[in-house]
């Protein structure tokens, strides 16, 4: 026999369960949805009703589902129509859903946005990549829950690091960074804040740009424009690739991103295709999941495919030239040290 105490005490555990399950709730406009959102935000799908058909047909096999729903979690759902025509028949209506909320990148539809319960944008990703088959709408639920997640995710972390001063902050909000969503705008200026001698790497971390700071160096360049005379030196950008490549303080991507300018002019330089396969290679296993990670495979496969068309007699004479080059920029070097080195004792 189940007491009174006993009846109340499993209502009350089935309420909690269902509060915790209650899954996502719609809104009919972007207002209304800020007012409904809470640590999972408000997500949003946009279609083009009178100009992306495949757009519109989506709202009803993709959005408007079951499985779009469980997806979305506990977060507002909205979908926002954009016309391309100002004059067609629901663009008012439409201007009136979407109120003040920012247009999807590009334009592009279909676009699914995130935003924080303040409307902050947090993450977006487009129809082209995710939308029009089965398997591809799949793999948009998951990005669904992957960015809703983080979002709840940077929502913790930021309240943690709240109550937290110098470094211990700094280490929390380096988790913050890691996470696959927009950070928010003062976050660059906390985390000075929180370490401002970057004992900790996070301020070069997130601010190191491999073309700027790599590439224009090497190039010599400061526009993208290489001088008349240039002469890329090999060694020096192998030395300064691997060393970017090897230091961990750096996003991973960014390293890859760094190796690639060393593999690009090893290619250039004619090293044999096995080794040029196992540069690529380690590119891949570094971080598998990035761009340069999943481009990896397909790259060794067709540059580490290529064979050296030269005879023997070529390849000889190629190495002959490739040495008298090297020693010409040695030269060079030395004689430039030298004339500053007699400069500064007159």
């Amino acid at each position: 026999m189940i007491t009174r105490k006993l009846s109340n005490f499993l209502l009350i555990g089935l309420l909690v369960v269902a509060a915790h399950v209650q899954g996502a709730v719609r809104a009919k406009s972007y207002d209304e949805a800020l007012e409904k959102a809470g640590d999972s935000g408000v997500i949003v799908y946009c279609y083009g009703p009178d100009w992306n058909k495949p757009s519109l047909k989506l709202l009803d096999s993709f959005w408007n589902t079951p499985a779009a729903e469980a997806a979305a979690g506990n977060a507002v759902m909205l979908a926002v129509p954009f016309y391309e025509r100002d004059t067609a028949k629901g663009a008012d209506e439409a201007s009136s859903i979407r109120g003040r909320m920012p247009a999807p990148p590009f334009n592009v539809c279909p676009t699914i946005m995130l935003f924080d319960k303040t409307g902050r944008r947090v993450a977006s990703f487009q129809g082209a990549d995710y939308f029009g088959t089965d398997e591809a709408c799949t793999e948009a639920q998951n990005n669904m829950r992957k960015y809703i997640e983080a979002l709840r995710k940077q929502q913790e972390l930021l309240g943690k690091a709240a109550g937290l001063i110098g470094q211990e902050k700094a280490k929390i909000l380096l988790e913050v960074a890691e996470l696959p969503v927009e950070r928010p705008a003062d976050f660059m200026e906390q985390l000075k804040l929180a370490d401002p001698a970057d004992k900790l790497g996070g301020m070069r971390r997130l601010t190191f740009r491999p073309r700027e700071d790599l590439v224009y160096k090497l190039m010599d360049t400061t526009d993208g424009f290489l001088k008349p005379d240039f002469e890329a030196d090999f060694d020096e950008i192998k030395k300064e690739c691997e060393k970017m490549f090897k230091d961990e303080t750096l996003r991973p991507e960014d390293r890859q991103a760094a190796f690639s300018i060393y593999i690009g002019q090893a290619r250039r330089e004619g090293i044999p295709p096995n080794q040029l396969k196992g540069l690529i290679k380690k590119v891949h296993k570094l971080a598998p999941d990035t761009t340069y990670g999943k481009i990896s495979p397909a790259l060794a496969d067709a540059w580490g495919a290529l064979r050296n068309k030269l005879n023997s007699d070529e390849r000889k004479a190629a190495r002959e030239a490739k040495r008298a080059k090297d020693k010409e920029k040695k030269a060079a070097k030395r004689d430039k040290r030298r004339a500053e080195e007699t400069i500064e004792i007159d």
